[in-house]
């Protein structure tokens, strides 16, 4: 009788795998062909439409807002910052490899908690601001 722990990952694991992704990505496939989306109404050239950012984005049309705002100048580099801070931040683990106490542990925590807060402040900046402002950043 074989146990688990004596069949290999390579190549056992992985046909089945393999397997199982082409299955799901044949059902998308499939689904795509047979109930595609709908791709909205005609847009009508000259026309002038509420130009809003999807929910996930928001935060960042905030933060172009604000530093039209406070900083003016330059949006590359407006659009650079938020590029640095997710790379620190996904970067953090492999930069910090020290054992940390409950001080730093608290520390972190309250780091964590306040860029939350400030996205959640960059959204609702995004949301109540006119729709004027962003067609300021669009080229």
């Amino acid at each position: 009788m074989v146990s688990v722990k004596d069949v290999p990952f390579f190549p056992h694991q992985l046909v089945r795998e393999l397997a199982l992704s082409c299955v799901v990505l044949g059902l998308l496939l499939v689904l795509a062909a047979l109930l595609p989306a709908p791709l909205g109404e005609r847009a009508a050239p000259g026309e002038v439409r509420e130009v809003s950012p999807p929910w996930y984005l928001s935060p960042l049309f905030g933060f172009l807002t604000l530093w039209q705002v406070i900083v003016g100048g330059s949006l590359s580099i407006a659009v650079l910052v938020p590029v640095l801070v997710l790379l620190l931040i996904f970067l953090l683990p492999f930069i910090d490899r020290r054992e940390e106490g409950a001080k730093e542990r608290r520390m972190r925590i309250l780091a964590g908690g306040a860029f939350v807060l400030m996205m959640l402040f960059l959204a609702y900046m995004a949301y109540s601001a006119d729709f004027e402002s962003y067609a300021v950043l669009l080229p």
